[in-house]
């Protein structure tokens, strides 16, 4: 239960500095904001730069949303995993009050 509780904890840390360092790190994108953070970067609609794809700007705004996109995906894995540890917890306590 105890290293349960530990990994719990472990995990919360790991998803608030995820949060922040997701928050810190932008893409240039005008869309994002401290609210939106947790959406992929295709899930706003870019039809205004679709046409200028190949321009060096638009390659590198494409790149910082790809590593901004594996860290929304990492905080998306965390919070699974911290929902899977909480059932864990909650189980074991009932466990320990019946018997």
């Amino acid at each position: 239960m105890f290293t349960t509780l530990l990994f719990f904890i472990i995990f919360l840390i790991i998803w608030y500095y995820l949060k922040n360092w997701i928050n810190y790190f932008k893409s240039g994108d005008p869309k994002e904001n401290e609210e939106n953070y947790w959406m992929f970067s295709y899930d706003f609609k870019d039809h205004e730069n679709y046409k200028n794809y190949w321009d060096k700007d638009i390659q590198l705004l494409n790149e910082k949303k790809r590593i901004r996109n594996k860290l929304i995906f990492l905080l998306y894995i965390d919070a699974i995993v911290i929902f899977m540890l909480a059932n864990h917890l909650v189980a074991q306590m009932m466990i320990f009050i019946f018997n």
